[in-house]
């Protein structure tokens, strides 16, 4: 469209297109509002996008967004567990574990608790050590196992001093550290529990 020194429009467009122009702004506005306004705000899906595209999830009341309390452990994609409730009472423990120098036997052990499927622990464990001389392998054992093999995931491992964190059961078993004493002097492991678990007779060699 060209536009004439006075500013005015030198060839307007005809009635035709300017119908098909505005029929379709109402058809692409109708489109949005149907596929995403609807289901975002007011939780209405007539066209199942929303579902599709999680639109859906954004209109849905705090409660349904949450996931319902649990003791069981998550379920592959499903939402994540936001509040949980245990049959078990609360606890909480600390527990002192010596390993002798590396040149000795007791240099290293294993130390568990055992607990439920989606049961909560939160620890905190610290040794005084040569940072490069203590080695540690924080996992989960399944008991009883499920198959002729053992189930078993490291949840973290390395060389190290120390760790805080959270550990929600994946299965029902026994779940703790295996810990190394690298140096020749021993050394005390400082072991801090708190949560859902039930403590196993202390610390057991590594098998």
């Amino acid at each position: 469209m060209t536009v004439s020194a006075e500013g005015h429009a030198a060839h307007p467009p005809s009635r035709r297109k300017l119908a098909l122009l505005v029929g379709g702004g109402f058809l692409a506005a109708s489109l949005i509002t149907v596929c995403a306004v609807l289901p975002a705000e007011f939780h209405i899906d007539p066209t199942g996008i929303g579902a599709a595209t999680g639109l859906m999830g954004l209109s849905a009341a705090p409660e349904a967004r949450s996931a319902p309390a649990s003791t069981g452990a998550a379920q592959p994609g499903a939402a994540p567990v936001l509040a949980r409730e245990y049959p078990a009472p609360f606890r909480s423990d600390t527990i002192d574990i010596p390993l002798k120098g590396a040149d000795s036997q007791g240099s290293e052990l294993e130390y568990k608790v055992r607990m439920k499927p989606g049961a909560t622990l939160v620890y905190s464990w610290s040794v005084q050590a040569p940072p490069e001389e203590f080695y540690y392998d924080f996992h989960s054992q399944q008991l009883p196992s499920p198959g002729p093999k053992e189930v078993v995931i490291s949840h973290k491992s390395g060389i190290g001093v120390g760790g805080n964190g959270a550990l929600v059961a994946p299965f029902e078993g026994i779940h703790g550290w295996y810990l190394q004493n690298q140096s020749l002097k021993p050394v005390v492991v400082h072991l801090k529990l708190s949560g859902f678990y039930e403590l196993l007779p202390g610390g057991q060699p590594p098998t």
